[in-house]
């Protein structure tokens, strides 16, 4: 009788994957293409100094469009229904320090209100940012997650550098 190939395998304990699951909204400007990121306090523990898009990490019971809705809410005061929020990108971040990222981009074309910073001791200013040209000092993640978007990518692998202390890449 002939030996099966995958046995050696089936008895080996296998390690579940997990993710740290991460949702970003691109507000995106009603009268051009620009999008909205936010920056961070110089003193901020991850992206220091840098332009990241609106986001963070998803709460326990909720589902990607609620914390996303959430995330803008808390960020820039803009309000919108989770149905009103457009699936525009999948992303698979692996950081720097090892650690995986599943990332849900919604874009948001239409809303009511202006954007302000509601998060000052988080974030130092709000910046419409054109998201084909970002500028220098986006971190690379949000560079990348632009840089797709613009693209009209809808999944992608990002593999992050590492930054340094004033928040560069090496």
């Amino acid at each position: 009788m002939a030996e099966d190939p995958t046995a050696a395998h089936s008895s080996a304990p296998h390690a579940v994957y997990r993710s740290i699951s991460h949702v970003m909204v691109l507000l995106q400007h009603p009268s051009d293409d620009r999008v909205l990121t936010v920056r961070h306090q110089p003193g901020s523990w991850h992206s220091p100094g840098l332009l990241t898009v609106v986001g963070g990490r998803l709460e326990a019971g909720e589902f990607f469009d609620e914390g996303a809705a959430r995330e803008l809410a808390e960020e820039t005061g803009i309000r919108v229904v989770p149905d009103r929020l457009e699936l525009c990108q999948l992303v698979h971040l692996h950081a720097s320090d090892g650690e995986r990222v599943a990332g849900v981009v919604f874009l948001v074309r239409e809303w009511e209100g202006e954007p302000y910073n509601r998060e000052p001791d988080t974030h130092t200013e709000l910046v419409w940012v054109d998201p084909a040209s970002p500028p220098k000092d986006c971190h690379p993640f949000t560079h990348e997650v632009l840089r797709q978007f613009t693209a009209g990518h809808q999944y992608a692998n990002v593999t992050a550098p590492e930054l340094t202390a004033g928040g560069g890449p090496l």
